[in-house]
C-alpha cells in the first residue's frame, strides 16, 4: 500500500486498494474479485488454514481389536478383510478375491496390525510386501555418524540396485560422502495466482516487505497448533506468487 504504480502502467489504485480477493482452493489460491487493502491480511489467513490440517492432526486414538468397530463418529470397520469368515467387504459388497489374498494381503499378522494403520490409509484391508535390497558399504563423514552403511532399498526396477552400488563403491573409495545438518522442518507453500504478471508482481511486493512478513508469521503461529514459523520466503513465477513458510 502506498507504493506508486509502475511507470510501464497507467496509474491506478494499489493491487490492495482494490484490487483482488484470492480465494482459497485446497493449496492453490486465485484472485477473483475486489476488494480493501483491510481484508489483505485476511485472504492470507485463508491460505494459511488451509496448511491447518496438515500440522494440526489430532493425536492418534488408542488401538482397538483389528476387527471391531472404531468409535470416531462414524463408525468402520479397522480392517475390511475377516479372515475368520474369509470374506473382504467394501461398502456392504463381498468382493471375489483369489486364495492367496488371505496369505499374502491379509494374512494373520497384517490384520492383526490393522490398528497401527489406522492412522495412515483408509479402507484398510491388508498389506504387501515389496523387493528389498542392498547398497554399500557407503562411506559417511557427518557431524553425527563417521562409518560405512549397508543401505536397504525397495526397488522392483532391474539393474537399480546395481547401479547405486556402483556409485555407493565408488563413493567411498572417493573418501566418503561428507554432511552436515543445517537445519530440520517442513516445508509448505500456497500458491497465490492472479490473472496477469503485472498484479501477481504488486502482491509479491506487498507481501515480500518486512512488515507483511512479520504479520504474516503472527498470524501463522497464532492458527497452526504444533507449528513455530522459522523462515517465511515469498517468490513469483510469471502470474504465480509462492510463501515458502
Amino acid at each position: 500500500p502506498g507504493r506508486p504504480a509502475p511507470s510501464r502502467r497507467s496509474p491506478r489504485a494499489s493491487p490492495f486498494n482494490g484490487a483482488h480477493l484470492p480465494r482459497t482452493i485446497g493449496m492453490l489460491v486465485v484472485a477473483r474479485r475486489p476488494i480493501a487493502s483491510a481484508a489483505a491480511v485476511s485472504a492470507l489467513r485463508a491460505a494459511a488454514a488451509a496448511t491447518r490440517r496438515f500440522a494440526s492432526a489430532p493425536p492418534p486414538p488408542a488401538a482397538t481389536p483389528p476387527n471391531q468397530k472404531a468409535a470416531t463418529g462414524k463408525e468402520r470397520p479397522l480392517c475390511l478383510s475377516d479372515r475368520e469368515s474369509r470374506k473382504l467387504i467394501v461398502r456392504g459388497r463381498e468382493v471375489p478375491v483369489d486364495p492367496g489374498f488371505w496369505e499374502h494381503v491379509a494374512d494373520e499378522q497384517s490384520v492383526a496390525d490393522a490398528a497401527e494403520y489406522r492412522n495412515n490409509t483408509e479402507n484398510y484391508i491388508g498389506t504387501v510386501k515389496y523387493p528389498v535390497g542392498v547398497i554399500g558399504p557407503l562411506r559417511v563423514n557427518g557431524e553425527y555418524s563417521n562409518k560405512e552403511y549397508i543401505v536397504p532399498m525397495a526397488t522392483h526396477e532391474g539393474a537399480l540396485l546395481a547401479s547405486y552400488d556402483r556409485g555407493a563403491k565408488a563413493i567411498t573409495e572417493a573418501g566418503g560422502i561428507t554432511a552436515r545438518i543445517k537445519g530440520r522442518c517442513m516445508l509448505r507453500a500456497p500458491v497465490f495466482l492472479f490473472r496477469n504478471i503485472a498484479d501477481a508482481t504488486d502482491f509479491y511486493r506487498f507481501v515480500n516487505s518486512p512488515e507483511m512478513k512479520q504479520t504474516l508469521s503472527e498470524v501463522l503461529n497464532s492458527s497452526l497448533n504444533h507449528v513455530t514459523v522459522t523462515h517465511l520466503r515469498v517468490f513469483q513465477t510469471d502470474r504465480k506468487v509462492h510463501i515458502s513458510i
